[in-house]
């Protein structure tokens, strides 16, 4: 099976070496990079996806495949890859280590499991002795996952060299979550949420251990590819002014009040040797009147490193992203689209939101028969709203 995936990934780097233009991309990095330092653009990025008949009928590889074969996880990234890219929109294209959320967690002890159907994920708790004791080593490279995670990247960047691809196509940090995410994996959500009452001493102490282990994985990934500390590719983005992605899917179930105290110093540390960076978190469902997370925007606004906020909320979306633009952080992700509504009507209401060509990366609603004059309706919008 390993000549099977390793025949399929050529024939998709194949496909991207026709498909990938470099000066798109060049041009979608500094739209982006302009966003996150809040420069004014040509034009604000927006995001869709694409279709390639090339690419039609290839097989799948299940997530248990993907964490033993390096190739069959790139091939499955490359493929999401080439159909962005050949939307002719502001996609930057990047894949990475793809070994789930267990990275940080596993560093810490904890157990882990690789199911068929979904990304690697922890089995187990670590006891509360253990993680008191534990002290980061200077190398983290033989702990937990990291052997698989180096596997895959150094992986990653041969097969994209040798395709002459090298320069097209980032290989960014693996899934380093952020640091009360990896303390509640690792710990267990019901147990650090009763230490945040009963030994706040321990949690701070295990945020502190948990900030440097996040720390230490993107400065591992950016060394296997070379790249600079304060810039270049947060996640799936590209940043001249910063260069990490943080998760918080964890952070938001706790209250303004404890967040501020155990988890947003740790954010900002966390954040500060790569120049900044940016946060997202898991939670709400569009149209469910579901809140979780926005009581910690104002927070999330005022943390020293932080560029951007990615969310997906309920109640008033665009108000809240509207209130993120205003504390002069980028907008990250979608905006629904209202049952009926053209193209250039979502777009207008979409861009009304910006502060001037900065403020947003869109990731749009775009129906594939719209795909054609997708671009040039959004830089048409953005003409009339922005003379």
């Amino acid at each position: 099976m390993a000549e099977d995936s390793r025949g399929l990934l050529r024939r998709v780097l194949e496909t991207a070496g026709q498909v990938l233009d470099p000066d798109r991309i060049a041009g979608a990095k500094r739209r982006q990079a302009d966003m996150f330092a809040w420069r004014e653009s040509d034009y604000v990025p927006v995001l869709f996806g694409g279709e390639v008949e090339a690419l039609n009928g290839l097989p799948d590889f299940d997530w248990a495949r993907q964490f033993a074969d390096p190739a069959a996880s790139l091939y499955m990234q490359m493929k999401d890859a080439v159909r962005a890219a050949s939307a002719g929109c502001d996609y930057v294209p990047t894949v990475r280590a793809d070994t789930g959320v267990i990275n940080g967690p596993s560093i810490l002890g904890a157990p882990y499991g690789v199911p068929a159907h979904t990304k690697p994920v922890c089995t187990g708790r670590v006891p509360k002795e253990p993680l008191a004791a534990f002290e980061v080593p200077e190398d983290i490279r033989p702990l937990g996952v990291m052997p698989t995670m180096i596997e895959h990247t150094q992986h990653h960047l041969a097969a994209l060299r040798e395709a002459g691809l090298g320069e097209l196509v980032g290989v960014r940090h693996c899934d380093t979550q952020g640091p009360f995410d990896i303390a509640a994996q690792a710990r267990g959500h019901v147990e650090i949420f009763l230490d945040l009452y009963a030994d706040g001493d321990f949690v701070h102490a295990l945020m502190q251990k948990c900030t440097e282990v996040y720390r230490k994985m993107n400065l591992l990934s950016k060394q296997l590819a070379g790249h600079p500390l304060d810039r270049g590719y947060a996640n799936e983005y590209w940043m001249d002014r910063g260069s990490a992605r943080l998760c918080d899917d964890s952070g938001i179930l706790i209250s303004r009040e404890q967040y501020q105290e155990f988890c947003a110093p740790y954010v900002a540390k966390a954040l500060e040797p790569f120049g900044g960076g940016w946060v997202h978190y898991c939670g709400g469902v569009p149209d469910g009147n579901r809140p979780e997370g926005l009581h910690l925007h104002e927070t999330y606004c005022s943390i020293p490193n932080n560029r951007g906020l990615q969310f997906t909320t309920g109640r008033d979306w665009p108000a809240e992203v509207k209130k993120v633009i205003e504390r002069k952080l980028v907008y990250l992700g979608g905006l629904p689209r209202r049952d009926g509504e053209e193209l250039e009507d979502y777009f207008r209401r979409v861009l009304g939101l910006c502060d001037g060509r900065r403020g947003m990366i869109l990731n749009a609603a775009v129906k594939p028969a719209e795909r054609p004059q997708a671009m040039e309706t959004w830089h048409r919008v953005q003409d009339e709203l922005f003379r």
